[in-house]
Formats: C-alpha cells, sequence, structure tokens
C-alpha cells in the first residue's frame, strides 16, 4: 500500500483520473483494509486535490463498501465525520451514498438529508428530498401498524413530489409519487382513481424501459407493476384486509430492493474491477443492496415463508429470526439459540464454516448476519463444499461394498452422485483442457459447478494400497493442467486400502509436502478438527499467479478390519 500511495502522489491530475477510474481495483486488491481507508479519506479530505478525483474517490469508497471490503461504518466515519466539502457534485454524491448506508446510522443521516432541503443549491435540496422520499417509503412499505404506513407513506408522497418540483423532469420523483399515490388510495379504499393510476405507471415504466439500453431491469419492473395490480385487486376484493396488504406492500418493497440491487451490479461492471473482485461479484450470493439493507432481506424472509411448508425447520427458522429480540441481552441469547438451529438445518455445515461466514458480515445487525448465512448455506456454493465433500466420504465410507479391492470410478460415482443429491451440478468424467502430454483432451473425475453453472471446484480422485510415487505425482500435477481458470479450491480424495492406515497417512502427506509442484507451495495446513481415525485431511498452499489456491487432500480408509 505505500508504493501505490507514494505513486499517486508523484501523478498528475490526469494520471489521478486514470488511476482512480481504470487502474484502482487491479492495484488494491492486496491491500489492508486500513490503510485502504486512509489512502481515500486522504483523498476526499485534501483541499487541495482536484474536485473530479475526488468524486471518482467517493465512488472507489462506495464500490469497497458494496464489494463487502470496507465496512460501512469506515465508509460513515468519512461522509460524516470528516466532511468538509462545499463543492455541489460531491454532496449529491454524499447524499446518494448516505441513503445506501442509512440503516447503519439512520437517525443521523436523516438529520443531515433535512438540513440540505434548506440549501440554496436546488441540486441538493431536490436530491435530500428525492432520497428522504425513499426512506419514508421504505419505512411506510414495512411498517406492522396500517396508520403508521398510511403516515408514512403520506411523507414520502410529498417528498418525492418536492422533488420535482424543485427540479423538473426528475422520472424517478415523478414515478414514484405516482406509485405511493395509488398505494395511498388502495390502503384508503379509493377505488375510482385504481384504473388510470395503474396506466399511468404502467405507461411510466415502459417510458424508463423504451429510452435504456440496460434490459436487465426490465424483469423487476414488470414485477413492480404486478405488486401494484395485486394491490388493487385485494383493494377492489377484500378492503379489510390489512394482513393481505402487509404481504404484498412487503412485496412491494422487495421489488423496489432488486431493482436498486441490479443498479448497484450494473455500477460495479462498470467500475474496471479486477478478476478477483469480478469474481465475487458474479457469484450467486453477491447482493450488494440486500447486505446493506436488512429492512429489503425482511421482505425477502416473509417472501420465502409463503413458498416453504410453515411446519418445516426452515419456516420455524425465519419465523423466529423475523421476531428477534430488539433487547441486547435477549438478542444474544436468541442469537446463540439460532445459531445452533442453523447447524442443525444445515447438518453437513461445521461449526467453522458457519462462524467464519458470520464474521464474514460481522458489520451487519444480528438477524440480517443469521438471515445472509441461511440463505448462502440454502444454495449449494463453494462455501460448504468442504463440508458437503467430507460428508460425501464419510457416507461413502457406511457403505461397506465399497471397501477393499473396488473400481475407483464405481466410488467417483457414488461421491458424484451424493454431490448431485446435495444440489450442485455436475460433469462427471468431462473431457475438458488437456491430459499432462499435452496430446489430447483429458479426463476430469468429478467437474463441481454452482446453479449458475459457474466452475467451482475440480475432484481428481485415485485407489492407493501404498504410496506409489509415480501415480501420485501423476493425479496430483494434472490438476493444474485441467484447471484453466485457476479454482481457489480443488480436491484430490485418496481411497486407501493400505495395511496399516496412520501409517499411510502419514507417509502420502510427508511425499504430497516434498513434492515438486507446477505452482510453488506456500505452506501446509493440517485439519485438526475432524474428529474420525478412519479419515484425514490436510490442504496444501499454492501461489498461482499472485493469488493463493488451495488443494485440498482427503484421504480414507477403505480396507476391510
Amino acid at each position: 500500500m505505500a508504493n501505490i500511495v507514494h505513486n499517486y502522489n508523484y501523478m498528475s491530475v490526469p494520471e489521478r483520473m486514470g488511476f482512480m477510474s481504470v487502474d484502482f481495483f487491479t492495484q488494491i486488491q492486496r491491500a489492508d483494509v486500513q490503510q485502504l481507508n486512509g489512502f481515500l479519506l486522504g483523498i476526499i479530505s485534501d483541499q487541495k486535490e482536484n474536485s473530479y478525483v475526488k468524486g471518482l474517490a467517493i465512488d472507489r469508497l462506495m464500490d469497497l463498501v458494496f464489494l463487502g471490503t470496507i465496512k460501512c461504518r469506515q465508509a460513515l466515519s468519512i461522509l460524516i465525520d470528516n466532511w468538509s466539502l462545499d463543492e455541489v457534485h460531491l454532496n449529491v454524491k454524499r447524499i446518494k451514498s448516505l441513503y445506501f448506508l442509512y440503516e447503519h446510522s439512520s437517525q443521523e443521516i436523516e438529520t443531515l438529508l433535512i438540513q440540505y432541503l434548506s440549501n440554496d443549491e436546488a441540486e441538493l435540496s431536490a436530491e435530500a428530498s428525492f432520497h428522504l422520499g425513499l426512506i419514508n417509503m421504505q419505512k411506510g412499505l414495512l411498517s406492522l401498524d396500517q396508520s403508521t404506513s398510511i403516515y408514512s407513506l403520506e411523507k414520502s408522497k410529498a417528498e418525492f413530489l418536492s422533488a420535482s418540483q424543485i427540479i423538473e423532469n426528475r422520472v424517478d420523483a415523478n414515478i414514484f409519487s405516482k406509485i405511493i399515490s395509488l398505494t395511498l388510495d388502495i390502503l384508503k379504499n379509493v377505488t375510482d382513481s385504481l384504473v388510470n393510476g395503474l396506466k399511468e405507471i404502467g405507461d411510466l415504466l415502459f417510458k424508463i424501459e423504451g429510452f435504456s439500453f440496460n434490459f436487465r431491469n426490465g424483469p423487476f419492473y414488470t414485477g413492480f407493476y404486478r405488486v401494484l395490480q395485486g394491490l388493487a385487486n385485494i383493494s377492489v376484493q377484500n378492503p379489510r384486509s390489512w394482513l393481505d396488504y402487509r404481504l404484498e406492500l412487503s412485496n412491494l418493497f422487495q421489488q423496489y430492493a432488486l431493482i436498486q440491487n441490479q443498479e448497484i451490479k450494473d455500477r460495479l461492471q462498470l467500475s474496471s474491477l479486477s478478476g478477483s473482485f469480478l469474481e465475487k461479484l458474479n457469484t450467486a450470493f453477491f447482493d450488494p443492496f440486500f447486505t446493506l439493507n436488512f429492512s429489503a432481506d425482511k421482505s425477502r424472509i416473509s417472501s420465502r415463508l409463503i413458498e416453504v411448508d410453515q411446519n418445516s425447520p426452515e419456516a420455524i427458522f425465519l419465523n423466529k429470526l423475523l421476531a428477534l429480540s430488539g433487547d441486547e441481552v435477549k438478542k444474544k441469547a436468541d442469537n446463540e439459540a439460532l445459531k445452533k438451529e442453523l447447524m442443525k438445518l444445515f447438518s453437513p455445515v461445521g461449526e467453522d464454516t458457519i462462524n467464519s461466514l458470520l464474521l464474514q458480515f460481522s458489520d451487519l445487525d444480528i438477524q440480517a448476519r443469521l438471515f445472509k448465512v441461511f440463505e448462502i448455506l440454502s444454495k449449494p456454493s463453494a462455501v460448504q463444499l468442504d463440508d458437503v465433500i467430507i460428508r460425501c466420504c464419510l457416507m461413502l465410507q457406511s457403505m461397506r461394498s465399497y471397501y477393499g479391492n473396488c473400481l475407483e470410478d464405481d466410488r467417483n460415482t457414488i461421491i458424484a452422485n451424493l454431490l448431485e443429491s446435495a444440489g450442485y451440478l455436475l460433469k462427471d468424467q468431462t473431457r475438458r483442457s488437456i491430459t499432462q502430454t499435452g496430446k489430447s483432451a483429458g479426463e476430469i473425475d468429478v467437474f463441481i459447478e454452482d446453479i449458475n453453472h459457474n466452475p467451482i471446484s475440480i475432484i481428481e480422485a485415485l485407489n492407493l494400497s501404498s504410496v506409489d510415487k509415480s501415480y501420485i505425482e501423476l493425479h496430483i500435477d494434472k490438476i493444474f493442467t485441467y484447471d484453466a481458470n485457476g479454482l481457489k479450491d480443488n480436491y484430490v480424495i485418496v481411497y486407501s486400502t493400505a495395511a496399516n492406515f496412520g501409517s499411510f497417512y502419514n507417509r502420502y502427506r510427508d511425499f504430497v509436502k516434498s513434492h515438486i509442484f507446477k505452482y510453488p507451495l506456500k505452506s501446509l495446513k493440517e485439519n485438526t478438527q475432524l474428529p474420525y481415525a478412519e479419515l484425514k485431511s490436510f490442504t496444501v498452499v499454492h501461489e498461482r499467479n499472485s493469488m493463493e489456491i488451495n488443494m485440498h487432500h482427503i484421504v480414507i480408509n477403505l480396507l476391510f478390519n
């Protein structure tokens, strides 16, 4: 990081612009987070720094928040505690950024936005009014009380109208004011305006899509309109049903959250991210708006509850999560109880995995943290793959017909079937990449993909009754040749029929440690947490193109006792 700061200080203004807009993510991907935060703070607070460069630094700060690299509290320190900038366009960026961080400092941010309302600059007062409208819309859509919901939505409508009056042609403020106006009519059972109101909103949504080159938001806007139609139908058919309204209002906010989420993803795609950041962005569970806004997750929990059996363990867990107490002492106790339920719900996943996931979201509220982990573990991904593969090996070990003189392919088939039953997509014995000799396409034992068909791991397996060095070398070397993507985690499963399993494991591990790999061996970590005498594991950490990658070796005893 010191080199980056030193080089930056000697850059001209055009070079700094290029660095912040093009080279930033490539340069800082190995930087210490605290130093990175200090670097951006220094640029934003430097009175002599170019104003456009400061704006780019604010953009990169928020990109890093969306990516989970910089914590929300660190960004708030820059945007609130250390803010002294007067430029209009920088304050517009500040207002937009603070909205995304609202749930992490709600009272302070709302006070700041209210102060902006009296600003002489129309652009700032309009922006503040619009984002106060979003905040009160959120309060109204998620309120459990009908009168409170109507009050918040009335405030929201007034703020959107104010924003559209201060700055002409604010289509965003115009459309939200019409959406809130229609929602209020529905809640007040004013049905004669519904048909025209829906038509006006439909026309506006069509206009947004018609003049946009980004069609990815289309399904979300369609969902927005569909939920409004659902609200209108409730008003006509059963106007007294507040519970039905509550569900649809929550769904309405979820559709808004999905739109915001996609817009953030689109913004990040345009931010010249490095390969490692792009990999994170493209994972199935990376939802930046939901990560920052637990109210959006609450609406998603409610929607998920409708889809599952109400007596299922999943439904019981989600209901308890929604009801998590606000009292901090009680909350801590509930948190521990829910963590235990989470472990029961996803039994193949180890406690260490769950703890590391909870730590990953340590900046979030307890409820948000637990739901993030629940969501990740609900879908097959690289996160829980290590635990799942260990579980598959244990299940294979319980099948006595696969002991002794058994074909490697038969054992691999069982492992593959078990992984598929856990929800992973597999390409078994896929012809992919090149062989060790480079002469023709080779075979991978098991090639694993997540639910979006992104490659996440390769498994190479081998039968061994002794430490056959040439045979082991062939298998552990070729896995790198097959792995054209440079995956973070790959696996070698050894089906052992050695006479003395303990001695065999030690000799196998020592041979692997001494082997000269294609990519340098940085360390070997023994898995001491496994409580099994007949299944052992260690991980070899390699450096591949300046990145650490893992090759996990799992050795299981399949010799008849």
